[in-house]
């Protein structure tokens, strides 16, 4: 209810139209309107309240908050960090709440967290709080009281009661890492998780860190994460994670039978697919590289099938590998061909032009004060150059000597070895599994659900919502806990666009969800109370006029019922 309070300011009274509000956990008074002088007021109740509105970005973090508030994400952090931490009135899971939200909504620094974007939104309606003390120094204190231990029964604890919700399934989990590069500065020793190694986003200049996940196949919602060091190798990653994954399995479903772990060649080894076997169903990938007699075979019996829409060309065996007994399939992606096939063309090219610039510099003789060529060792340079361009027996040279020590040579494209490539390796996946009941096409389906997971890492990379970056924490325990609230995050994200999809029959990505949601907006203006010319005057709250199409969203969301109350108990007060 807003109330018209006073003020003296040198010997001159002004009014306000304010409201209460808890500040800190005290009750205090918030300005919705400075009215002015009682001049102005006369004035503006003689000629009417002007129905000003300020608006705000309401949408997105309402059904946020909403999603939030049934999976008890604040709850369940409060209780496994093993204190009752308050700053500015919040608790650190209600903290740690508004970050995630934060960073699907709009990525940005701490510091910049309520200037840049929740001074705009109608967060501050909602929770009836105030949010302008929400500082980086806010954020940091409340992550700092959050121990590593404690984050995977967070997640635990969140995953269940989705499974019991019906917001997901645990019959087929997809499997893979990625890495996010940092700033943290090289000479920083006390950051072990931070460490140079291969980027996958050309940034191997910098120090990164890695993230291991696992969602569902369905809407892809994240289901276990972790962070590690970012010079690890995938094996060895999955290697060291792999048991603590099955625990995580079994206390969520009781059991494992039902469950297939996909994941793709990157992570497999030996001792891994073994271990992988001993335990649980899966299907995985393996490199036709290291198994060139199983794609001689495959090629000599393929078939045609349907899956999914497509026809592939497909053949399937049950075979001993590695001292496994696994079923295989090999099949023909012609999407992949076509981009090997496009690759090794350019890769030519490009060997044609060198050899054509070293043609050149050898066919004349060196100075007189410059070493002379030796013929064995200019032969074994243009092979080692030959061999770094393309495939073996694919280009043939031949050296001749000329006069003194100038060459010249001749090198020739093997045709029939290009069409051997092109027709009989190119485009070809090896899938493996230990689900034989299985049929062919339930199999490769499956292992096309490796492209969820990684579409995944893509959101997370999305510079406008549920990125990772930026993150300018550099000690371990910041970096983990900061993994977790974009987890976090991109989990509330997914369910939210689940339940679009389901309810709604919304057609667009996750990040569109956000922004169509982010646009719906949450007018507030002042208003005389029917019937009365003077006295108290009422705060009104109502969503801006949206496009029709955007009915059914805004139905399905519950954003039509305008409930500004929210049940998240993000202090110890409510």
């Amino acid at each position: 209810m807003a109330t018209i309070q006073k003020r003296t300011s040198r010997g001159h009274t002004y009014w306000s139209i304010v409201e209460s509000r808890r500040v800190n956990g005290r009750p205090r008074p918030v300005i919705l309107e400075y009215l002015g002088t009682a001049d102005a007021l006369l004035t503006r109740l003689r000629e009417g309240v002007p129905h000003k509105i300020r608006s705000y970005s309401h949408g997105a973090v309402a059904v946020l908050l909403d999603i939030a508030q049934e999976l008890q994400v604040v709850q369940s952090i409060n209780k496994h960090i093993g204190c009752t931490q308050l700053r500015h009135g919040f608790t650190v899971g209600g903290s740690l709440l508004l970050a995630a939200i934060g960073r699907v909504c709009h990525p940005t620094s701490k510091r910049n967290w309520y200037d840049g974007w929740a001074k705009s939104t109608s967060l501050s309606y909602i929770l009836g709080k105030s949010l302008n003390k929400l500082d980086s120094q806010h954020f940091w204190d409340q992550m700092e009281a959050v121990p590593v231990s404690a984050i995977s029964k967070i997640e635990e604890d969140i995953i269940k009661i989705l499974l019991e919700n019906g917001d997901i399934s645990f019959d087929t989990l997809l499997y893979d890492t990625s890495n996010f590069f940092t700033y943290i500065d090289s000479c920083n020793h006390r950051c072990t998780i931070a460490q140079r190694g291969k980027n996958k986003q050309r940034r191997a200049d910098l120090r990164q860190f890695g993230l291991q996940l696992i969602v569902s196949r369905q809407d892809q919602i994240p289901l276990f994460h972790d962070i590690y060091q970012g010079n690890l190798s995938d094996k060895t990653v999955f290697k060291e994670q792999f048991k603590i994954m099955l625990d995580r399995f079994k206390s969520i479903s009781r059991s494992l039978e039902d469950i297939t772990l996909v994941f793709d060649q990157g992570s497999n080894s030996k001792e891994i697919l073994r271990d992988v076997n001993d335990n649980i169903c899966f299907v995985g990938a393996l490199s036709p590289f290291h198994h060139k007699d199983l794609i001689r075979e495959a090629n000599d019996g393929m078939a045609e099938i349907e899956i999914n829409g497509r026809k592939l060309q497909c053949f399937r065996i049950r075979k001993t590998i590695w001292n496994l007994d696994l079923t295989c399939v090999v099949y023909v992606s012609e999407t992949l061909r076509e981009g090997q096939v496009r690759g090794l063309e350019e890769s030519v090219a490009k060997l044609l032009k060198k050899l054509n610039e070293l043609k050149e510099k050898i066919a004349l003789p060196t100075k007189a004060k410059t070493k002379k060529r030796d013929q064995s060792n200019l032969e074994a340079k243009i092979a080692s150059i030959i061999a770094s361009y393309v495939p073996d027996e694919l280009i043939s040279f031949c050296l001749n000597h000329l006069t003194e020590d100038a060459y010249d040579v001749e090198y020739n494209i093997n045709a029939d070895h290009f069409d051997y490539l092109v027709n009989e390796w190119f485009g070809r996946r090896i899938v493996i599994t230990n689900r034989h009941a299985w049929g062919t096409d339930e199999i490769v389906s499956a292992y096309w659900g490796q492209s969820d997971v990684e579409h995944a890492f893509k959101t997370m990379k999305n510079p406008f919502h549920t990125a990772m970056r930026p993150q300018y924490h550099w000690t371990d325990q910041k970096i983990e806990v900061h993994g977790f609230i974009c987890v976090l995050g991109y989990l509330l994200t997914m369910v939210a666009h689940r339940r679009a999809k389901k309810q709604a029959g919304f057609q667009g990505t996750p990040v569109s969800l956000m922004e169509e949601l982010a646009s719906i907006r949450l007018a507030t203006f002042i208003e005389a109370r029917t019937g009365r010319k003077r006295g108290r005057y009422m705060a009104s709250y109502s969503l801006e006029d949206f496009d029709l199409d955007m009915s059914p969203l805004v139905e399905a969301m519950g954003l039509a019922q305008l409930i500004l109350r929210t049940e998240i108990p993000f202090s110890v007060y409510k």
